[in-house]
């Protein structure tokens, strides 16, 4: 996966140093990097495994920050061009750079944060890179690129964007070469967002996302920021009113459907948060939290059989819930199948041992199975986890 990744340097008309970074090849000649490494230069060169090539300026989009190279006498092999319009919170992600003249270099995080934005997913990354890693590559587990690492400091934080793969394709359609200037930056208002995000600071966003709905009112991502720092702010009815008004302006998204589903579910609303978790998973049906909230509303409403399916298909996607483990045992002891709750409940305290209320759950499905050699294990155990619980739990199990 490391060929494709090189070291890009660009200079001035003197020939001194402007910028530098890293860059992937997508094609025989053809590097594709973030504008930020090109820095207004429009030649440089490209290096590869030791070898240095003269490279130009082809096609730029500084509002994408992204930038195409010529570079005639390369020929590493490209990389498998895959597509960021699939991408999950949560998905695990393989970021590559050439840190400061050295080999390639991979640092694995997962996707933290994606907005949609120009027919894609814009990117935000758990993993930091070094500076010379920006304009590398972001890979998925299939090694396919799937975005353009962009460094970016936001709000005193150095946070890794990428710019989504799916961009590649329309630079061609740009002048060739582009003008570099910098007016303002499409992507400058969105990181800001996410950098605000990624501190918690629910006021600042909520004010920033206004000024941008202000701007531009039909700005479906600035409405779900005001849906995010609303919920977060516990203003739900406003949240509602602002994921309805993100769908409205963009139909298909995912996350906003399911954000309305959250901020109905606070206001009670079930019937409102099944709906809208219904339209998540028809974009996504492998949305494991998705289907999580669903089974929640459903209990809320004691439509048991739906809950139990939807924690099952929860669990299917990720087994490692231990929540959704606790409420589908909850579920079925609401059924009173103490068998089938006594299961869901092992599987929450194998994940989490410390879970008290898990283990009191648990020890009243033995007491009523009669299984009596495992209630005082329970105990002891309740014993060390909460003392409150353990001795509600022997007087009314163990001791009559």
């Amino acid at each position: 996966m490391s060929a494709p990744i090189v070291e890009v340097e660009m200079v001035d008309a003197n020939g001194k140093s402007i910028g530098q970074g890293s860059g992937v090849v997508i094609g025989e000649g053809q590097v594709i990097t973030s504008c930020h490494v090109i820095n207004e230069g429009k030649n440089g060169q490209v290096r590869q495994l030791g070898r240095t090539f003269k490279a130009t300026l082809g096609y730029a989009a500084p509002d994408r920050d992204l930038c195409q190279l010529n570079v005639p006498q390369l020929s590493a092999p490209p990389v498998t061009l895959g597509t960021a319009k699939n991408l999950m919170p949560g998905q695990r992600v393989y970021a590559i750079g050439v840190p400061g003249g050295q080999e390639p270099a991979l640092t694995e995080g997962v996707v933290s944060r994606l907005r949609p934005h120009e027919g894609s997913q814009y990117i935000h990354i758990s993993t930091a890179i070094s500076p010379d890693a920006n304009g590398g590559g972001l890979f998925n587990d299939q090694g396919e690129l799937i975005g353009i690492l962009a460094r970016q400091r936001v709000e005193g934080r150095d946070l890794t964007f990428a710019l989504p793969v799916d961009w590649i394709g329309e630079l061609t359609k740009l002048p060739r070469p582009a003008p570099m200037a910098r007016e303002k930056d499409a992507l400058n208002w969105l990181n800001r967002a996410l950098a605000l995000e990624e501190k918690a600071d629910w006021p600042r966003l909520l004010k920033l996302a206004q000024q941008e709905v202000k701007r531009d009112p039909d700005d479906a991502v600035a409405w779900f920021s005001i849906g995010i720092a609303s919920t977060r702010l516990k203003q739900y009815k406003q949240a509602v009113h602002a994921f309805r008004e993100a769908i409205r302006n963009q139909a298909e998204y995912s996350e906003a459907w399911h954000e309305l589903g959250v901020a109905y579910a606070n206001l009670e609303e079930y019937e409102n948060a099944i709906q809208a978790y219904g339209d998540t998973l028809r974009l996504q049906p492998e949305n494991a939290e998705a289907w999580y909230g669903l089974g929640n509303a459903h209990h809320e409403l004691r439509q048991h059989a739906h809950a139990i399916h939807a924690y099952r298909q929860a669990l299917r996607i990720h087994p490692g819930n231990a929540e959704a483990w606790y409420r589908l045992g909850i579920t079925y002891e609401d059924l009173d199948l103490y068998g089938e709750a006594v299961e869901a409940y092992l599987e929450t305290v194998r994940i989490q041992p410390e879970n008290a209320d898990a283990w009191y759950h648990l020890g009243v499905g033995y007491a009523i199975l009669g299984e009596r050699d495992k209630i005082r294990g329970v105990y002891k155990t309740l014993r060390k986890l909460n003392p409150t619980k353990a001795e509600q739990y022997f007087n009314t199990y163990i001791l009559p």
